[in-house]
């Protein structure tokens, strides 16, 4: 009975000290959806405390997609000396920590991290243990305009240097000058075609028949005549004398 007694009395002890006790609750907002046109994306989460004013340890943890462990893309510890810490984990983070708050700046994200994220906070120390997840954010990586926006350059035609005009200028002389000296002597049998240059349309062209005089082109200035040697002409001139 006396047993009974001590348990009674302990019970209501206990209960009133229970009800002194104010309820420990923590309670963390982040916002709704951020878009982002640059690589680096800041979350803040705020996380609020009731009942309990001497919490000094805790630790924050971004869960991508879902909140399970294997989703994890920035976890670190930290208290209320508020000093920033830098994570490499899935994703490279640096935490600022402030006064019921916490920014984390992500690195390098693009376009394939777009997805819901989630920020759970605990207090780890002084006990008792407490924790809570915010609702998510929406966090979505603009494509790089810039990139998008400036045209592909038009392959430009090559620009003509004064080197290659001289080039080409010598390559036609001496292409015209191959020209006339095939044209002056391409021999055509027994036939000897004479073209002037002022006659070029009526183009003549003389036949000697007799072999005994082999045929001979001579400029006079103006056109091309054709005769005999003249030391076949001379013996021609002796012999019917």
């Amino acid at each position: 009975m006396k047993n009974l007694c001590h348990l009674a009395t302990l019970l209501v002890c206990l209960q009133t000290v229970l009800l002194k006790v104010p309820a420990l609750a923590m309670k963390v907002t982040q916002p709704i959806k951020i878009i982002a046109e640059r690589n680096n994306v800041t979350l803040k989460c705020v996380y609020n405390i009731t009942g309990d004013g001497k919490a000094q340890v805790f630790r924050v943890t971004v869960y991508k997609s879902n909140e399970e462990k294997n989703s994890e893309v920035c976890a670190a510890s930290f208290n209320n000396s508020m000093k920033p810490f830098e994570k490499r984990d899935v994703l490279h983070c640096i935490g600022q920590p402030r006064r019921n708050s916490i920014s984390i700046q992500f690195i390098g994200m693009n376009m394939s991290h777009s997805d819901w994220y989630f920020c759970k906070v605990e207090k780890m120390f002084p006990l008792p243990y407490t924790q809570a997840t915010g609702n998510g954010t929406w966090i979505f990586i603009k494509p790089d305009v810039e990139a998008l926006s400036v045209p592909s350059e038009k392959k430009r035609c090559p620009q003509v240097t004064e080197a290659a005009l001289i080039i080409l200028a010598l390559a036609s002389l001496f292409l015209l000058y191959s020209i006339v000296v095939t044209y002056l002597h391409w021999p055509v049998g027994a036939t000897v075609c004479i073209f002037g240059m002022k006659e070029a349309v009526d183009m003549k062209c003389e036949l000697i028949h007799n072999s005994y005089e082999p045929a001979i082109a001579t400029w006079t200035g103006q056109r091309w005549e054709t005769g005999p040697r003249q030391g076949v002409e001379k013996q021609t001139r002796g012999t019917k004398q």
